[in-house]
């Protein structure tokens, strides 16, 4: 239960991280937030974002990270989405055909971009998470593997020091007799 819990903080926290950067992106004018380039802005955050969501879920299946991201990007579009139309839906402006096509238009390019974009990010933060910050269950098959080798190791070295039957240079033996044949007349 802890575990899905941690797992929608992150997913919540990283897609609501994406959508306020995404926003300040598309209204650069109007933002708090900085955005020199508004397509870097664009195209790093959710991938960033996607990277630091695997790296945070390493203990989980790479399939979990990639659902993790999956769900922060369709929170991400659905915020941005609900911040778009959200003039149209207080009633504050009227809902004509432009504020229509600019709010679908900005949703459907989030949609567009976020979703291969933070997997991808995701999937790829998770194998990073694996490299550098091994979970406890591939620490402890690690951990075997090396005692497995180990063991190999110290079998090889006490056959390499026990005297050989027959070594090369040794003086050669008769081969043994063969066995007499019964029944030969």
């Amino acid at each position: 239960m802890r575990a899905i819990g941690f797992l929608t903080l992150w997913t919540g926290l990283g897609a609501v991280i994406i959508a306020a950067f995404f926003l300040a992106a598309f209204f650069n004018d109007y933002s708090p937030i900085l955005a020199v380039d508004a397509g870097a802005v664009i195209l790093l955050v959710p991938l960033l974002t996607g990277l630091l969501l695997g790296i945070l879920l390493t203990d989980e299946e790479i399939v979990v990270a990639a659902g993790a991201g999956l769900l922060a990007a369709t929170v991400a579009v659905g915020l941005i989405g609900l911040f778009l139309f959200s003039p149209q839906i207080a009633g504050v402006v009227p809902s004509t055909r432009a504020a229509t096509a600019f709010s679908v238009s900005r949703t459907a390019l989030s949609a567009i971009l976020l979703f291969p974009l933070v997997v991808v990010g995701a999937v790829l933060g998770r194998g990073v998470g694996d490299l550098f910050l091994p979970s406890s269950r591939t620490r402890a098959e690690l951990e075997k593997l090396r005692e497995e080798t180990r063991r190999w190791h110290e079998a090889l070295e006490r056959m390499e020091r026990r005297p050989l039957d027959w070594a090369p240079g040794s003086p050669a033996e008769p081969p043994p007799a063969p066995p007499e044949e019964r029944g030969k007349g």
